[in-house]
């Protein structure tokens, strides 16, 4: 039986293989293949960053007690563009945070600007100004990404998802024939950015190389045959070598969904195949992080509550297990990849998506035929534990935003932290997320090329002395129980702001919160 269900995963991976080798080839030269979806960042100076000094970091109406620490109007010497909202108070850069008050005005504002020229929808990109009116329906990935950058500069995000065929058809787009919106200029860091992304571009960093996608898929494709093969006479070691395995499968379809390109297309299932992860819903949610990281009622990787909450919650909505939620947070983390799964399973179901749902059910296949029910439970759960804990330290600590940023480059610098492994394992277990700004600045590039780009990135944020933020492995893991644990013992503060807001991106298809469930609890 072991056998037979080892060989029967193998025909099936070897299935794929022979598929994606004979039908797709990694190109060598270095072409252009840039990056992207579609979003972009807007201003405001509303930035909550912790303090060293601070208990906990609160978001929300600040009180005479509170330790709140915000960034208020940007010095001369900053190269952050001037903000939306007016600080709180002129006497320093220490401005309270908004309350829910200010964001909701601030929302109000754009769609009163919106609703002033009804008939077109600018949007910049490379400088030039389209009217996307008329064409935002046709837009491949949703109608909510033109909406939710409206009046903006995308050129940014918008390199940060297309490809360089998607770069090219923007020539076909619409022209805006009326005075477009007063934006500020593009600012030297951003500047700096584009011609350090052009040269990446020239230099052949997108292209993939096929010995190292093959270096990507090996330990995979073992960890899984092998984990396989010992379910039964080893259950507990199987569990372990399937949670390695599912684990690192997660970050190579990680990666596939990211790129772009014939062979990116092609292994879009791998996730699905390995890990019962549909890439649709996956990357539906994903790219939103990636376009709006660490923006308070956007960004769904920070809507945690109510089992995590990184402020103290407004009384309304907090909850009696935060003052355990330090405690309690490895248990929870592992339910990811099985929330995953669930998720997965209904975006398949309810879009109809055929091909995916072909993957899944390979994959069920093979976990229900082939492994005992504690080794299939065991390692989905293990999984999630690993996945979970080194995908939240890299931006929970960080900055937080209540609006949109115009400078969406200073934006990412500013919510994300890198972490330095310290040997061979770790480098591999983490999958490329060590080197998170790096990935979250050039997204589809593939994440064996990190590394060496390290030293560029570091050297872009000290031209414009920006820090560029690091910690060792272990220390960016207690970085983020700390912070659990500051906010646990923190007092609710009145009118902090929500997680979630209705904007046009919770009424998008399959968001994972809705105006429904923004309804505040008695």
């Amino acid at each position: 039986m072991r056998w037979h269900c080892v060989l029967l995963l193998l025909q099936l991976i070897s299935a794929v293989q022979c598929y994606v080798y004979s039908s797709v080839r990694i190109p060598r030269t270095a072409r252009t293949r840039r990056s992207a979806l579609d979003c972009k960042h807007e201003p405001a100076d509303t930035v909550w960053k912790p303090s060293a000094s601070a208990d906990v970091a609160t978001v929300g109406k600040p009180s005479a007690s509170s330790d709140v620490v915000t960034v208020g109007k940007p010095s001369a010497s900053s190269d952050v563009v001037v903000a939306i909202l007016e600080p709180a108070s002129a006497a320093a850069p220490t401005a309270t945070a908004p309350a829910s008050g200010s964001a909701a005005a601030s929302v109000a504002d754009v769609q009163g600007r919106r609703g002033a020229a009804r008939e077109s929808l600018p949007l910049r990109l490379d400088g030039e100004w389209y009217d996307l009116h008329a064409w935002r329906a046709a837009h491949p990935g949703g109608t909510h990404w033109i909406d939710g950058f409206a009046h903006r500069d995308a050129t940014d995000v918008f390199h940060a998802f297309h490809s360089a065929d998607a770069t090219a058809m923007t020539k076909r787009l619409p022209r805006l024939r009326m005075p477009p919106p007063s934006l500020p200029p593009p600012s030297d860091l951003t500047l700096s950015f584009r011609r350090l992304r052009d040269e990446l571009v020239r230099e052949g960093w997108y292209e993939r190389v096929w010995w190292r996608e093959a270096a990507n898929l090996t330990p995979v494709l073992a960890l899984f045959a092998i984990g396989s093969h010992l379910a039964r006479p080893m259950p507990w070691l199987a569990t372990v070598l399937l949670a390695l395995g599912s684990t690192s499968a997660g970050w190579v379809a990680h990666d596939f969904v990211h790129g772009r390109g014939r062979f990116c297309a092609t292994m879009r299932g791998f996730g699905a195949l390995f890990n019962g992860h549909s890439a649709t819903w996956w990357s539906n949610k994903h790219n939103l992080h990636h376009a709006c990281t660490n923006q308070v009622g956007v960004d769904e990787d920070i809507m945690a509550d109510p089992f995590f909450f990184l402020w103290a919650p407004d009384p309304a909505r907090d909850s009696r297990w935060r003052r355990l939620q330090h405690v309690y947070a490895l248990p929870v983390y592992s339910v990811l990849f099985a929330l995953w799964r669930l998720n997965s399973v209904r975006t398949v179901f309810t879009s109809r998506l055929v091909g995916e749902g072909a993957w899944l059910a390979v994959h069920y296949t093979w976990l229900l035929a082939c492994l005992p029910w504690q080794v299939a439970l065991g390692h989905v759960f293990l999984a999630g534990l690993m996945t979970a804990t080194i995908v939240t330290v890299s931006h929970q600590t960080e900055d937080l935003y209540h609006e949109q940023q115009h400078d969406w480059v200073r934006a990412q610098i500013g919510a994300t932290r890198d972490a330095a492994t310290s040997n061979p394992f770790s480098e591999w277990l983490w999958g490329g997320m060590q080197y998170q700004l790096e990935h979250h600045l050039f997204p589809t590039m593939p994440r064996y090329r990190y590394a060496q780009l390290v030293p560029r990135v570091q050297q872009l944020c000290a031209e414009h002395q920006i820090e560029y933020r690091v910690d060792g492995e272990a220390a960016v893991v207690a970085r983020n129980f700390g912070r659990l644990r500051e906010v646990a013992e923190a007092p609710a503060q009145p009118d902090a702001l929500a997680t979630r807001t209705d904007t046009v991106w919770s009424r998008r298809q399959s968001a994972a919160w809705t105006a429904s469930s923004l309804t505040v609890p008695a």
